[in-house]
C-alpha cells in the first residue's frame, strides 16, 4: 500500500509541475509587459511640456517646462 501511495504522489507531482511552470511563465511575462508599459508612459510624460504642476499626471511635477517625477 505504501508503494502505491508513493507512486500516486509522484504522478501528481509530475502532472502538476508543468502546469506550475506555465503559470509562473505567464506571471513573469505579464509583469514584464506591465513594467515596459509603465516605463514607456513615464518617458512619454517626461518629454511632455508643461507650464503648471496640474499639466502633469499624479506623481510628477512641472520643472523647467518638463514633467519630472516628484521627489
Amino acid at each position: 500500500m505504501r508503494s502505491l501511495r508513493n507512486c500516486i504522489i509522484a504522478l501528481l507531482i509530475g502532472c502538476c509541475m508543468p502546469l506550475l511552470i506555465w503559470v509562473g511563465l505567464g506571471a513573469s511575462l505579464g509583469d514584464s509587459f506591465s513594467l515596459r508599459q509603465a516605463r514607456r508612459l513615464k518617458e512619454a510624460w517626461q518629454n511632455k511640456t508643461c507650464t503648471l504642476d496640474t499639466d502633469c499626471p499624479p506623481g510628477f511635477m512641472c520643472e523647467g517646462g518638463r514633467c519630472v517625477p516628484a521627489k
